[in-house]
């Protein structure tokens, strides 16, 4: 099963997208009763997918390997990363290093030139691979207890 396309998501792809995030929350340590706190942050977000910022990796055989959510920030520049997620099944296989490059390109054509990153803790090698900035730390809106690490990423030129 190898990646085949990243396509732009649809909004009947919504339920799988949050499938698909709380398994990867989940495969990061995080137990069911913290998976149900961070909900609201892991739904696919339709008003996200009608607008055309959110894409999913989808395999050969029509799977959902992973997905990624942008939204621009209204600060000149600033794309805010809303999240990568792959599915455990799908993992270190490219598929979130293509997904952050689908992101890129989105944010290019949003006139971005920095995306905004909150990675949580499992994520932040990943980040850091990929040329994002640590620029600090911050409590998850939805579980304060988890410190979730801020990165910049300078789009570099076309």
């Amino acid at each position: 099963m190898t990646m085949n396309q990243v396509r732009p998501a649809r909004v009947d792809d919504a339920a799988e997208l949050t499938q698909i995030a709380a398994r990867a929350v989940k495969n990061d340590g995080f137990d069911d009763d913290a998976v149900a706190r961070f909900m609201p942050g892991l739904r696919g977000n339709l008003a996200l997918i009608a607008a055309g910022l959110v894409f999913v990796a989808e395999g050969d055989d029509g799977v959902l390997q992973g997905w990624v959510s942008m939204r621009p920030t209204g600060f000149g520049g600033l794309v805010l990363l809303e999240g990568i997620f792959v599915d455990p099944a799908h993992a270190r296989r490219g598929v979130g290093r293509r997904l952050f490059s689908v992101a890129v390109e989105l944010s290019r054509k949003l006139a971005g030139n920095v995306i905004l990153i909150y990675s949580s803790p499992s994520s932040v090698d990943f980040y850091a691979r990929l040329g994002a900035n640590r620029i600090g730390a911050t409590p998850f809106v939805f579980s304060p207890d988890v410190q979730l690490m801020m990165f910049a990423f300078t789009i570099p030129p076309a």
